[in-house]
């Protein structure tokens, strides 16, 4: 009889190691997991100033255009000659707009995705939560 009180332990003690073997995997999984994005982080912030450099392109861009426009203004009302201020005006507008054309397209860009991968993190946070016991 005693040894068929030690059958049911030794499989329960089994079934807990392969658990524990298997929880400690999973542990070593995540921590491997973890390292990876916060070297993603690490690498993503030396790309910031990119991000910001394409700001500030477009605002020096468009600071430029205001300028050229009113410094134009001025000397052909000082010197009384308006002949060229309309492929003026066109050209300078022309650089402006395929500047701030080529901005917007990065911003979608951009955005598509971070919603795409703001989709996929939520989704993995669905399956860890999933595997947790209930009760």
């Amino acid at each position: 009889m005693n040894t068929l009180k030690k059958i049911p332990t030794r499989f329960i003690n089994w079934v807990y190691r392969k658990k524990l073997k298997w929880l400690k995997i999973r542990m070593r999984y995540k921590s491997k997991e973890t390292k990876l994005k916060s070297g993603f982080q690490k690498d993503s912030h030396s790309l910031l100033w990119v991000w910001e450099f394409s700001k500030k392109a477009v605002l020096i861009c468009f600071g430029f255009y205001v300028i050229v426009q009113i410094y134009s203004m001025v000397v052909m009302a000082a010197c009384y000659d308006f002949t060229h201020l309309g492929e003026l005006i066109n050209q300078t507008g022309e650089i402006v707009r395929d500047c701030v054309f080529a901005y917007l397209i990065k911003a979608g860009i951009e955005n598509v995705g971070k919603i795409y991968f703001s989709r996929s993190n939520q989704d993995d946070s669905d399956d860890d939560n999933s595997d947790e016991a209930v009760g």
